[in-house]
């Protein structure tokens, strides 16, 4: 019997956040038949501790409605990845309790796809082929109260386009000659809607691919698309990429126009608030200033705040699972 008075512990009650509410009416009203999420970070360091909200998110919302997540490295800069960070990633994931099973994908192994879908969006006059330096396509992409100005290429006939396109695949043009933008809105309120580019040529060898290609999709092009192509249900990411969103629709929306996929089940982006901690740099450029000085021994430095560091330094996986619950 408890004393009087005393209060009583209630029950716990499992947190519903928005992201769970929207899977629920997305399944409830048949928008989708399963949930497939992803984890996509690019192999350019070492997985830290905003990560692991990400993979506890992704990973744990696949789990808790019977679906699956996959692990996608985001492989699109080769000046920048390598190997080591691979296998780096991998063995964090692992380390916090997750496993992504057959589902370990890249997006270098969509490279030939990405690059039929350009062909498409170029016939299709959605996309063109510049050859203003990256200084003047700056200078001419306006500001946030001015519009930008139309590029001198923007007129190209999709025909030209095509051929310098297949040019720039087959190696005939240097880095920084052309990209191939996007044809959307170069007025439009919102800076990633300015013909963005979806193509650069980069003569660098690459880890997975070697020498096979010399231009090399970005992001905002490769990442909706992969998604696609895997089937993604709720491509989750955090609020940096909410302005990106209309361009994700955008590039999703015209390769499905195309006949590629189709638009009853193209994946959508949700975003949630990222895990910044008060007084711990989780920038992984700082990250990587720290190690090329000298301040720390390496990633895996305890002082360090990445997931190999926190295991040196004696936290244990449930607890981050745990932080990041709460």
């Amino acid at each position: 019997m408890s004393a009087p008075n005393q209060p009583t512990s209630p029950a716990p009650i499992e947190a519903k956040h928005f992201l769970k509410h929207i899977i629920e009416d997305d399944l409830a009203s048949g928008r989708v038949a399963g949930v497939v999420t992803r984890f996509p970070p690019e192999p350019n360091g070492y997985l830290h501790y905003g990560h692991a909200k990400s993979i506890c998110l992704n990973f744990g919302l696949a789990a808790t409605y019977q679906g699956r997540c996959h692990l996608r490295l985001d492989d699109t800069n080769p000046s920048r990845e390598d190997q080591e960070f691979v296998d780096a990633i991998e063995a964090s994931v692992r380390w916090l309790g997750f496993d992504w099973g057959k589902h370990h994908h890249f997006a270098s192994d969509y490279f030939e796809q990405f690059y039929q879908f350009a062909e498409a969006l170029v016939q299709a006059g959605h996309a063109y082929v510049d050859s203003q330096s990256a200084d003047e396509i700056r200078a001419h992409r306006g500001s946030l109260i001015n519009p930008g100005d139309d590029s001198p290429f923007r007129g190209r006939s999709p025909q030209e386009n095509l051929a310098l396109l297949r040019e720039m695949r087959a190696g005939q043009h240097p880095d920084g000659s052309h990209v191939l933008r996007a044809k959307i809105d170069m007025a439009s309120p919102n800076l990633n809607l300015r013909d963005p580019v979806l193509y650069r040529i980069r003569h660098e060898s690459h880890h997975r691919t070697g020498s096979a290609w010399c231009i090399y999709p970005l992001y905002d092009y490769a990442h909706p698309l992969s998604d696609a192509i895997e089937g993604i249900s709720h491509s989750i990411c955090t609020l940096e990429f909410e302005d990106h969103r209309p361009l994700y629709d955008w590039v999703v929306a015209r390769v499905a126009e195309a006949g590629f996929f189709n638009p009853a089940s193209l994946p959508h982006q949700y975003e949630f608030s990222r895990l910044n901690l008060t007084y711990l740099v989780l920038s992984k450029r700082k990250l990587v200033d720290l190690i090329k000085g000298g301040v720390v021994t390496g990633w895996d430095d305890p002082r360090m705040p990445t997931l190999v560091g926190a295991r040196r330094r004696g936290y244990t996986p449930e607890g981050f699972r745990r932080f990041v619950d709460q």
